[in-house]
C-alpha cells in the first residue's frame, strides 16, 4: 500500500472510530458532520474523500460500536475455565460502565436510536442481539435445554439492558444505583439458579 492511501485508510479508520464513540456518548443525531470533522482536524469537505453520505458512516461506525461490544460480552463470560456469569453482570451493571456510555455497551447506548432509524440500522441491532443472545446461551448451556438457555439469556440481555439504560436515565442519583444494585442481585441469582441441574423427580413407589 503506497503512502497515500495508507494515509487514506488511516483516516478512514479514525473517522469511524471516533463516530463510535461519539454516537454512543451524543446519540446518532446528536453530533454533526462539521464537529466530527472539527474533532478530527479534518475539512469538512474532506468527509467525502471517504464516505458518499452520513448514512454509510453511521453504518461503518454501528458496525464497530457493536461488533466490539460483543466481543467485550464474549470476553468477560469466557474468562477462564468455565463460564462467570456473574462477573460479567457486575461489570455491565456497575456504576463506571453506566458512566461510560462511550466505551460501553452499544446496544444500550445506542438502542433508543435503531429504533427511529432505518430498517437497515435495526437490521445491525438484530444480528448483534442475536450474537448477543447465541453467546449467553453458551454461556448458560450446562444443565440446560438449548430453549431453556435462549430463553434465560433473553431474559437476562432484557435486565441488562433496561437496566443499565433506566440508570443512565435517572442520573446519578440513590434510584440509579439502586437500580444496578438490584437488578445485578436478581440476575445473580438468576444466572445461578439457571446453571443448576434439574433435580431429578422421584416416581412414588
Amino acid at each position: 500500500m503506497g503512502h497515500s492511501k495508507a494515509s487514506k485508510a488511516n483516516t478512514h479508520a479514525r473517522l469511524v472510530e471516533t463516530a463510535a464513540a461519539r454516537f454512543q456518548e451524543h446519540g446518532v443525531d446528536g453530533i454533526s458532520l462539521a464537529d466530527l470533522m472539527h474533532d478530527l482536524k479534518l475539512t469538512h469537505g474532506g468527509f467525502y474523500k471517504h464516505f458518499a453520505s452520513r448514512d454509510d458512516l453511521v453504518a461503518e461506525a454501528l458496525e464497530l460500536a457493536l461488533k466490539r461490544s460483543g466481543q467485550t460480552m464474549r470476553g468477560r463470560l469466557f474468562d477462564g475455565d468455565q463460564p462467570t456469569l456473574g462477573k460479567f453482570v457486575d461489570f455491565y451493571l456497575d456504576e463506571a460502565h453506566r458512566d461510560s456510555r462511550a466505551a460501553g455497551c452499544a446496544v444500550a447506548a445506542l438502542a433508543g436510536d435503531a429504533a427511529r432509524k432505518s430498517p437497515g440500522v435495526q437490521a445491525q441491532f438484530r444480528k448483534q442481539v442475536e450474537r448477543n443472545v447465541e453467546t449467553l446461551s453458551e454461556a448458560l448451556a450446562k444443565g440446560s435445554s438449548p430453549h431453556e438457555s435462549r430463553e434465560t439469556a433473553l431474559l437476562i440481555l432484557s435486565a441488562l439492558y433496561g437496566a443499565l439504560t433506566m440508570a443512565r436515565a435517572v442520573g446519578d442519583s440513590p434510584l440509579s444505583r439502586e437500580v444496578l444494585r438490584t437488578v445485578r442481585k436478581r440476575l445473580s441469582t438468576l444466572g445461578g439458579a439457571a446453571k443448576k441441574p434439574r433435580a431429578r423427580v422421584k416416581a412414588r413407589p
